[in-house]
């Protein structure tokens, strides 16, 4: 893996956590809000709930990258830790060159359905289209096939190790 590329995925992984983190503190100022204005205020905003919807949605979506480059997604460990090492990474080929496809695949109908729905409006915020709340998901599948990648060649130490000891 190049320099380049590790640098640029180092800052991008950065600029996701802080994202992510921020979008999460919006959701529940937004969630506060929405409880002070309903049962407080007794006039509930209908644009809180959508909002907060759509942070979450982003969110998760474009998070995801950050679960894949620390390896912490769900894989078959224990068919990894019972072959021997030379299969190992034939092991994990195999699951990235899957786990590209769904990508893919996920980013693609992401894409597809983000833009068929780009002339609806959202209920209660009638200025903005859906296609800002579903287009989270083509970007999100383009920022973890990156973060896949990146993995894949060069893993965070320690992960063969997190892996024995966070098992029954």
């Amino acid at each position: 893996m190049t320099a380049v590329f590790r640098r640029i995925e180092r800052i991008l992984t950065r600029l996701i956590a802080a994202l992510t983190s921020a979008l999460l503190a919006i959701a529940a100022c937004l969630g506060l809000l929405q409880v002070v204005s309903r049962f407080l205020l007794k006039v509930p905003f209908e644009w809180t709930e959508v909002l907060i919807r759509i942070c979450l949605n982003w969110m998760v979506f474009i998070g995801i990258a950050i679960v894949f480059r620390s390896g912490s997604m769900i894989t078959v460990d224990m068919a990894r830790r019972l072959m021997p090492g030379r299969y190992r990474r034939i092991h994990e080929t195999a699951i990235l060159v899957v786990t590209l496809g769904f990508l893919v695949l996920l980013g693609w109908w992401g894409w597809v359905y983000a833009s068929r729905s780009a002339t609806q409006t959202i209920i209660g915020l009638d200025f903005l289209s859906v296609y800002w709340a579903y287009i989270s998901i083509p970007i999100g599948s383009v920022l973890a096939i990156v973060a896949a990648v990146a993995h894949y060649f060069d893993p965070p130490p320690g992960v063969d190790d997190a892996e024995i000891e966070n098992t029954v």
